[in-house]
């Protein structure tokens, strides 16, 4: 269980760089049209400017009901990645946590 923990752990900080580094991209789509905020959805930013991703939607689709994938695709990827991000820092956050109460203790000398 500690192993899963770890790895949920670690996934959760690479899953968040990767969401900064979107998030980052759309911040700079959105200056480059003249901060027409609140920028692209995160489906146009996908489609638009991370081709090798749009597969996530195929995913989505297959795995939550249709309207929420239409509506988390439609939302402002500005607003969709730093949420990720957060969601992500607490998910990582809590399996160290958790992991770390099932980290094998040092034998305690007997006084």
């Amino acid at each position: 269980m500690r192993t899963f923990l770890l790895w949920l752990g670690w996934a959760s900080v690479v899953g968040s760089i990767g969401d900064g580094l979107i998030a980052a991209l759309a911040l700079v789509v959105a200056g480059n049209a003249g901060w027409a905020l609140p920028g692209p959805s995160v489906e146009a930013l996908l489609a638009g400017h991370l081709p090798a991703l749009v597969w996530v939607k195929s995913v989505a689709v297959w795995t939550m009901p249709g309207g929420l994938v239409a509506w988390l695709f439609a939302l402002p990827a500005l607003v969709y990645f730093p949420a990720r991000i957060v969601m992500s820092a607490l998910i990582g956050w809590a399996a160290f946590v958790a992991a770390r109460r099932l980290a094998p203790r040092p034998p305690q000398a007997v006084a």
